[in-house]
């Protein structure tokens, strides 16, 4: 393990020797202690010769190579790098996708091995999509591969965020790469609607004109922004908004979300790593273990270079199975019609229960879910404080943010419940209009009541610890 320093904070950082991590000075060769943030690469793997013949041409003792990791003993520093490697899976399966799909919306006449719609007029994207799914090798495991990753992009990002957000990582002065997630989580988002809208199946279709329709609601530039987003009117103009929104799903944003994703990357490289509070280290005898001008862990190379490999096989692995076993969005069985109880995927859920909640268009689907993004954005902003924090915090111990974020959670499981209400009033044998009372007191309530208990049960366990 090494400590890396930022000599920016602590200028007498070039005066300590490198250590291992267990309080054990890094020799040279004569043994003298190597200084500052230098790290003798051949001397900590005197055997290995690959390692050795890579030092050699590529100077592996390189700071951005001896950059350090922290120790994450519970694993979820790891959320980023599998949102990463999602976003590899879904630019490698999108290229193939979008190299066979056919973004047109007039009537072709498909002819391949769905039966069900064998010899029938549908939609060219309908039609290229079935072709992708049934008739080309692989086609479907590849298309099934890339929802999959989609999924996992989005709820690694969401997860990493709960972890920045409940540990007290985006303090300053990691404020930026807050406020560069947030973005890459909305964008990732826009990514996710224009996506599901291309097979032009009846799912597509509904949520598309729910997303063109609540578009227009913005006051002022509501219909520029429908030109901007959709390029046409839908469904009169498809025709037209198809190439539009395939443009943006393949090109546009994946370019945005490679740039945001590298900018976030060089922000975290520039500054220091949060890691774990010395207190919760495990076997931690380094010497100054409070100071937070070091990163207690593993360099970059080669210790958190394979660990990540290991991740990178196992999102791989997880990604392959859920695949092959759990086919989504099957548009055969879908088919052309609206369903009768029409909602997004799980990401937008929460929107359309907003919506659901509240008729107005506008209010329901355009200024709740500005107010929640909002408060997301610029928390750092309210809760934060002059001097820098390189520590995470055990949640126990920030009753105020803790109980505030648990009821945010709480309101976005409720409002998608909503979205899904009336498969909720299939399966409890109701009607739609019979739930909506209870949801509506839910989404008052759970909230709220859930914030009051974990703020209190908190409160408890400090006056307790205190005295």
């Amino acid at each position: 393990m090494t400590r890396d320093t930022d000599t920016d904070d602590d200028p007498d950082a070039t005066d300590r020797p490198a250590t291992d991590g267990s309080g054990h000075h890094e020799g040279a060769p004569g043994g003298e202690p190597v200084q500052g943030r230098h790290i003798e690469t051949r001397q900590k793997y005197p055997n290995n010769r690959l390692f050795t013949w890579l030092d050699d041409r590529l100077e592996l003792n390189h700071d951005i190579l001896g950059k350090a990791f922290p120790e994450d003993k519970y694993g979820s520093f790891l959320l980023g790098e599998i949102a990463l490697f999602s976003f590899i899976f879904l630019a490698l399966t999108g290229s193939f996708l979008g190299l066979m799909y056919e973004p047109v919306a007039r009537e072709v006449t498909y002819e391949g091995n769905a039966a069900e719609w064998a010899g029938q007029q549908v939609p060219g994207a309908f039609a290229s999509v079935l072709e992708i799914t049934y008739d080309t090798p692989f086609g479907m495991f590849l298309r099934m591969t890339h929802h999959w990753a989609a999924y996992i992009f989005i709820a690694a990002i969401a997860l990493h965020m709960f972890r920045v957000f409940f540990s007290g990582a985006y303090r300053n002065p990691h404020e930026p790469n807050w406020f560069i997630g947030s973005v890459l989580l909305l964008l990732s988002l826009a990514e996710g609607f224009f996506g599901y809208a291309l097979p032009l199946d009846g799912f597509s279709k509904a949520a598309t004109i729910i997303g063109f329709n609540m578009t227009g609601e913005v006051p002022v530039i509501g219909g520029f922004l429908q030109a901007l987003a959709f390029g046409g009117a839908f469904p009169g103009q498809a025709d037209q908004v198809i190439p539009h929104m395939f443009f943006l799903h393949v090109f546009l944003l994946p370019a945005l979300l490679v740039a945001i994703i590298g900018l976030h990357m060089m922000v975290l490289m520039r500054q220091k790593h949060t890691e774990h509070a010395p207190s919760s280290r495990s076997d931690d005898r380094t010497p100054a273990a409070d100071d937070d001008s070091f990163v207690v862990g593993s360099p970059l190379f080669p210790q958190q270079f394979l660990l990540s490999t290991v991740v990178l096989l196992l999102t791989a692995a997880t990604i392959s199975f859920l695949a092959a076993f759990f086919p989504v969005q099957r548009i055969a069985a879908i088919g052309l019609e609206s369903p009768s109880h029409p909602s997004p995927d799980w990401f937008f859920m929460w929107v359309f229960g907003s919506l659901k909640m509240i008729p107005s268009e506008f209010i329901g689907g355009i200024v709740v879910p500005m107010v929640i993004i909002g408060a997301m954005i610029v928390w750092p902003l309210i809760d934060n404080t002059d001097e820098p924090k390189h520590f995470t915090v055990d949640p126990l111990d920030r009753p105020a943010q803790t109980a505030l974020g648990v009821g945010a959670i709480m309101l976005t499981i409720v409002l998608s419940i909503d979205g899904m209400r009336g498969t909720v009033a299939q399966v409890l044998g109701t009607t739609t209009d019979a739930l909506y009372p209870y949801l509506i007191a839910m989404t008052v309530v759970v909230p709220i009541l859930y914030t009051l208990i974990v703020y209190a049960l908190l409160k408890r366990r400090q006056r307790r610890i205190a005295g």
